[in-house]
């Protein structure tokens, strides 16, 4: 959800997001604040709780690991405002 949906829910700030996710907009763009490092800290400890639990299958630890894989790969700072494949480009980024 934080890097899926692009511009804010309210007009409050004259279009100054309306291009940028959730992730990108926490903390004005800051990288590693108390709360970025926090969120990104959950899916590893969600990946590591269900691994246990699943008993460390393999099929299962292979998706899981996946699945982390690419959550923990679009918090890096160096993917900060790149789209691929064109997916949430807004208005102004097509130029």
């Amino acid at each position: 959800m934080f890097h899926g949906i692009i511009g804010t829910p309210f007009e409050v700030n004259q279009g100054a997001y309306d291009n940028l996710t959730l992730w990108e907009q926490m903390d004005n763009g800051e990288q590693y604040t108390p709360a970025k490092k926090f969120l990104t800290v959950v899916p590893i400890i969600v990946f590591l709780i269900s691994t246990h639990y699943s008993n460390y299958d393999v099929a299962t630890f292979i998706i899981n690991f996946t699945a982390v894989l690419i959550v923990l790969i679009a918090k890096l700072p160096a993917f900060h405002r790149v789209r691929f494949f064109g997916i949430n480009m807004g208005q102004n980024d097509y130029n």
